[in-house]
């Protein structure tokens, strides 16, 4: 008896390891093998221009890329462009998610246009803002131009200070319905007992925003800072279409400045070490935020 249960524990481990492999070989090839193959190639000579030079490289792959001025210009842009957005979207999905959480006709409507710029892939809603933008027909010039703000057309993307502002609002244009969608989720659960009660203490709608709204939404607020901020280390599509980092490098931030070292110089190895890099980083952001939410929930727990 003992030993048909043992069989049929080992038949059903089995049919649960080979339900899983189908996963965890996509896994594998698709996450494991990329990142491994990207801390062999950060610690050697791996330049596609120069093949004959190999071996073990050590940590010159990150000295070399620390030191570049390259670097430091694409960390001062990626912190602005990280800082900037983050605000930008975080602020958009705030203001829409408190407006869709209301009841009035046409929410619905309102709904679908909150949500459309989430349905149009970032290359094809790129290409839009760049012609938005176009110093010769662009609506932007036309419209400005129009309104009097300004005497004649303007080329913005080869200024530095307005390509990235305009970077950053067509980012956060197509990325804040994501948060959209989080924060309202998180509205929508706030029992109605806690605005009921703070309206019998005599709280306002701002200090029921404050005091309540804010405190329920404090564990979706730390996902959206940790999601926001990993997608903002990471964007690549937008910068390739929009400035393609340019004007001098201005809108170059740490992700499309991999993409140069990998398919302007073929230094796989340089590249692969700035990857490594980006990945310790959004590793710590991560960590941070399952620190800060734990500690979150044992301060409810407390109460």
């Amino acid at each position: 008896m003992v030993s048909a249960s043992r069989r049929l524990r080992g038949r059903g481990a089995l049919f649960i390891f080979l339900t899983t492999l189908p996963a965890l070989a996509i896994i594998t090839i698709f996450t494991l093998y990329p990142i491994a193959f990207a801390l062999w190639s950060s610690f050697s000579f791996y330049d596609l221009t120069n093949p004959e030079k190999t071996g073990f490289a050590g940590i010159t792959n990150y000295a070399g890329a620390l030191q570049t001025t390259g670097f430091q210009h694409s960390v001062e842009a990626s912190v602005v462009f990280v800082i900037a957005s983050f605000f930008l979207v975080v602020g958009l999905a705030l203001g829409s998610a408190l407006l869709l959480n209301e009841k009035f006709k046409g929410v619905k409507y309102l709904q679908v246009i909150v949500l459309l710029p989430w349905a149009i892939p970032f290359v094809v809603a790129g290409l839009m803002w760049r012609w938005i933008y176009d110093s010769n027909y662009g609506i932007l010039n036309f419209a400005l131009q129009s309104l009097g703000v300004i005497p004649s057309y303007q080329a913005w993307l080869t200024q530095p200070n307005p390509a990235m502002a305009l970077l950053i609002v067509a980012y956060a244009w197509s990325e804040f319905p994501v948060s959209t969608l989080l924060i309202l989720a998180g509205l929508q659960s706030v029992p109605k007992e806690l605005y009921e009660a703070a309206v019998v203490d005599g709280a306002r709608a701002f200090a029921r925003f404050r005091r309540v709204t804010l405190v329920w939404l404090k564990p979706v607020l730390l996902i959206v800072f940790v999601y926001e901020t990993l997608r903002a280390i990471t964007v690549f599509d937008s910068i390739y279409v929009i400035t393609k980092g340019q004007p001098a490098d201005a809108t170059a931030i740490i992700s499309y400045y991999i993409y140069r070292y990998l398919f302007t110089f073929y230094d796989v190895g340089r590249a692969s070490a700035l990857s490594i890099i980006v990945l310790v980083v959004s590793g710590v952001l991560i960590y941070a935020y399952f620190k800060f939410l734990r500690i979150g929930s044992l301060e409810l727990r407390a109460r």
